[in-house]
């Protein structure tokens, strides 16, 4: 199974090879109106193509000497250059949009950072283990994270990547997602954060099915009814459902759960961000190695 990277401070794997960044750029949606964020930028390749189709480019690194050379080779007017880890840095109130190489092993916290924290870009191509990526696609099933974004965004696999084009090679095989916001979402944005709750309640009871997972809150007779009207299995695991489905399941809860019900979900995805803080708090406690490679980040 996948995992994130094992904290390895200021891993990344850098492209050098300049016509095939120009080309990715040309392909994507980014204009000479956008306002850009580059993280991880690294030798500065991708960034000085991304100053010359962009109005402006936010460059941010988090190795000082890198950043050290970037300030001595991009002598460009449309760029802001920024020396800190991308989790400690304001992304726009106003729009805009990503395109980077990111750290693999800080796949999950940028994403995080980026969709769960605030404003959202427009759109983002970010270059990811293909393992990491396929978590957000939902390949070959759904994932808690693939629930929580898909009704809301289009992630789709926008180029792969030879391993070879790497330095150093990389032992896995990369891919670049495309990430972009729906203009008309099958969920308003009002409903987001209880849909989140909803899917975060559902897929963490660690149940056998999903019946079971969602006992407290549907009758048998209603989830008979909607596994038959939805077209799953009464025995289905959580994921084994599609997005559509689990949106079509929340629109129900949604107006016809009575509220005492709604008050055990309520708080769920709240509840497991918190969790998930204290267990990475008590795992670097509990690593000195670590701890002390977190907090130059």
């Amino acid at each position: 199974m996948w995992r994130e990277g094992r904290f390895v401070s200021f891993s990344q794997n850098f492209i050098n090879n300049p016509n095939l960044i120009k080309r990715l750029i040309k392909q994507s949606d980014i204009s000479i109106s956008d306002i850009v964020i580059e993280i991880g930028a690294g030798k500065g390749v991708i960034t000085k193509q991304l100053c010359k189709t962009c109005k402006h480019v936010i460059a941010i690194e988090i190795d000082s000497n890198l950043y050290n050379q970037l300030l001595n080779n991009l002598k460009i007017g449309n760029i802001t250059l920024i020396n800190n880890n991308i989790l400690r840095v304001n992304l726009p109130k106003t729009g805009y949009k990503v395109f980077s190489n990111i750290p693999f092993n800080y796949t999950s916290r940028i994403m995080n950072k980026l969709y769960f924290q605030g404003n959202p870009p427009q759109s983002a191509y970010l270059i990811m283990q293909r393992e990491a990526g396929n978590i957000y696609i939902g390949y070959p099933r759904e994932t808690q994270k693939s629930l929580l974004l898909k009704p809301f965004f289009r992630i789709e696999v926008f180029h792969r990547f030879n391993k070879t084009i790497f330095r150093p090679t990389p032992s896995i095989d990369a891919n670049m997602l495309q990430i972009k916001v729906v203009k008309n979402p099958i969920l308003e944005k009002g409903s987001m954060l209880e849909y989140f709750d909803f899917v975060v309640y559902g897929t963490t009871q660690y149940k056998n099915t999903l019946k079971k997972s969602l006992s407290k809150i549907f009758t048998h007779e209603q989830f008979k009814r909607l596994s038959k009207d939805l077209e799953f299995s009464v025995e289905a695991k959580p994921l084994d459902l599609t997005y559509i489905q689990w949106v079509k399941l929340y629109k129900y809860y949604k107006y016809a759960v009575i509220d005492k019900k709604k008050m055990i979900v309520n708080g769920s995805y709240h509840k497991q961000e918190l969790l998930q803080k204290h267990l990475k708090k008590s795992f670097r406690t509990r690593n000195p190695k670590i701890l002390r490679n977190s907090q130059k980040t």
